[in-house]
């Protein structure tokens, strides 16, 4: 096999396994998006019971960091936004915010409240990390470095647009009481998963075709030797008698020979 042969066919294997590997996370993108979302386009887990004998739910700070340059493609801004729905069982009104880790931490800080350190992923039951502590200050209401918020009874839904930043998610009664008890699910719009699926498919379908293209050139086999047949040029005048063969005439017999012994005159 040729050097360029294998070449090809090495380069070929290669291109396919990579398209596979942007084929399969694209299809599963562009599977999730169009079927996994709900009608305002968020992906929503199922609502978990969450509680408290405190005075507050709290979700761990999350570091959102995107970089100076991070705007041209990452999703931000309407690209992007988390929803928190929270159904409150009791009378009370109840309160949804998200802040500066910061400013909540000093908001809370000796207050009795539950922190959520796992909110009952797959098969996981929900895990609470405990503060003890007194009563808040004042209502949560009443604070002004939220950068989201919605407060009432029943059912309260709060949409943000993500920011840079570190922040906090809560969930109270509205009045700063005791005793929260909610039903809370978690949402989160990726609208550049449209065009990133579509972009790994894309590129997986077309490095796939090369790749096959390559694999063939390079399992190619060459065509066998033509068989070319020689034929021996015949003499002029005809083709001499097979060797050992006799002339059908015989040997002539030179003019005036005498006859062989025995034989009469």
């Amino acid at each position: 096999m040729r050097a360029g042969k294998i070449i090809a066919l090495v380069a070929g294997i290669v291109l396919v396994l990579v398209a596979l590997g942007l084929l399969i996370p694209g299809s599963v993108l562009l599977g999730l998006y169009g079927t996994q979302r709900d009608d305002a386009g968020f992906f929503e887990t199922s609502s978990r019971p969450l509680s408290s004998d405190g005075y507050a739910l709290v979700t761990p700070g999350v570091d959102v960091n995107m970089g100076p340059l991070a705007g041209n493609w990452l999703p931000t801004g309407d690209r992007a936004a988390i929803r928190i729905r929270a159904t409150y069982t009791s009378s009370a009104p109840g309160f949804v915010g998200i802040g500066p880790s910061e400013e909540v931490s000093r908001y809370l800080a000796g207050v009795k409240h539950d922190e959520v350190s796992n909110f009952g992923w797959a098969w996981m039951s929900v895990e609470y990390r405990h503060l003890e502590g007194q009563a808040p200050p004042s209502p949560p209401g009443e604070e002004d470095f939220w950068v989201a918020e919605q407060e009432g009874p029943g059912t309260l839904t709060l949409e943000w647009d993500v920011q840079d930043g570190n922040w906090t998610a809560v969930v109270m009664n509205g009045d700063a009481s005791a005793s929260v008890y909610a039903s809370v699910s978690l949402g989160a719009r990726f609208d550049i998963l449209l065009p990133i699926g579509i972009g790994m498919t894309v590129a997986g379908v077309v490095l796939l075709v090369v790749g096959i293209v390559l694999i063939a050139i390079g399992a190619r086999r060459p065509p066998p030797p033509e068989v070319v047949q020689v034929q021996t040029p015949s003499p002029p005048g005809g083709s001499p008698p097979p060797a050992g063969s006799a002339s059908s005439a015989g040997p002539a017999s030179p003019a005036g020979s005498p006859p062989a012994e025995g034989q009469s005159r």
